[in-house]
C-alpha cells in the first residue's frame, strides 16, 4: 500500500510540473505573437471592409406577377463604397444586377430604369473578370450586371425605378449620407 501511495504522490508532482511548463510555453507563445506585426491569422480575422460598405449601400427587390418572381434586382450605390473613384460631382453611380429568365434581346427591349425620374447617361456591362463583379454582394452566376451612371444630383434621397414590361416595376430607395464634420 505504501508503494502505491508513493507512486501516486510522484505522479501528481510530475503532473503539476508539466502543467507549469505548458502554461509557461503558452504564455510565451501569446506574448510573442502579440508583439509581431500583421500576420496571416490577424488578416484572416479582419472583416472585408469593401464588402461590408457595399452591403450597407445595397438594396434588393423582386418583380412579382401572378405569385411568380419574374425578376430579381439588386443595386449598390457606388458613390458611397468608392468615393474617390465615383464622386457625386461626376454623377450618381450604381452597380445594378438583374436575374430574369428573359432572353437578353427581349430584356433589352422591355426594361426601363430611372433615378428620381432621370434617364441614365451611361450603362456599362460588368463581366466576371471585373473587380466589381468579385467585390459586390448579391452577385450570382445567373445574373447580368452593369454600372449605371446617372447625371449629378443634389437630392438627399435617390429612388431607382426599375421595370420590365409587362411584369411591372419596383423602386429601390437610397439615402444620401450627410457629410461628417
Amino acid at each position: 500500500m505504501e508503494c502505491v501511495l508513493k507512486f501516486y504522490t510522484i505522479t501528481i508532482q510530475r503532473l503539476r510540473h508539466v502543467k507549469k511548463e505548458i502554461l509557461t510555453l503558452l504564455t510565451a507563445l501569446f506574448v510573442l505573437t502579440g508583439c509581431s506585426g500583421k500576420n496571416e491569422i490577424s488578416q484572416m480575422l479582419q472583416p472585408d471592409v469593401i464588402y461590408e460598405k457595399a452591403l450597407v449601400h445595397t438594396r434588393e427587390a423582386q418583380i412579382i406577377r401572378s405569385f411568380e418572381t419574374k425578376a430579381s434586382i439588386s443595386a449598390t450605390l457606388l458613390n458611397e463604397v468608392f468615393p474617390q473613384r465615383y464622386s457625386y460631382e461626376k454623377g450618381v453611380f450604381f452597380f445594378v444586377g438583374v436575374i430574369t429568365d428573359m432572353k437578353a434581346e427581349e430584356f433589352k427591349k422591355r426594361y426601363h430604369i430611372t433615378l428620381n425620374g432621370d434617364e441614365p447617361v451611361n450603362i456599362e456591362p460588368v463581366t466576371r473578370n471585373d473587380d466589381l463583379y468579385i467585390l459586390m454582394p448579391s452577385v450570382t452566376r445567373w445574373g447580368k450586371y452593369w454600372i449605371v451612371t446617372f447625371p449629378p444630383q443634389k437630392a438627399k434621397k435617390f429612388v431607382i425605378d426599375f421595370g420590365i414590361d409587362p411584369y411591372g416595376s419596383v423602386e429601390l430607395a437610397f439615402q444620401r449620407p450627410m457629410p461628417r464634420r
